[in-house]
């Protein structure tokens, strides 16, 4: 029996032109509602990092609340800062991650004065 494997690169088709208007720039706005022009609609598939139907991962929801929840808590306490660094070069295997550490500076917020 012939099997056949495919396999889908989540940073190559971030990258597509034909998928994203201006696909190098960090733009994260360009997933809000609000951002995009009238009737337009993001292609349907273009970005699917939990897969998608039967075999979609079982632990997305789960994983999805935790992101935002660690991101909005760290982002109410600190300022996040870049530190004194190019950009990172990306490492493929199975998942895409970066080949060094990242390093960025957790700032305290100054409480705001009223």
């Amino acid at each position: 029996m012939l099997q056949k494997m495919v396999a889908v690169s989540l940073y190559v088709t971030g990258r597509l032109p034909s998928m994203y208007d201006d696909p190098l720039t960090f733009r994260p706005e360009r997933w809000l509602r609000e951002s995009r022009k009238d009737g337009e609609k993001p292609l349907a598939f273009s970005h699917l990092p939990f897969g998608f139907g039967p075999r979609m991962c079982i632990g997305r929801r789960v994983a999805e609340l935790e992101m935002q929840l660690l991101i909005s808590q760290m982002l109410q306490r600190f300022d996040l800062e870049p530190c004194d660094q190019p950009p990172p070069d990306l490492l493929q295997l199975v998942l895409t991650r970066p080949k060094d550490p990242v390093k960025v500076k957790l700032v305290d917020r100054q409480p705001a004065t009223t």
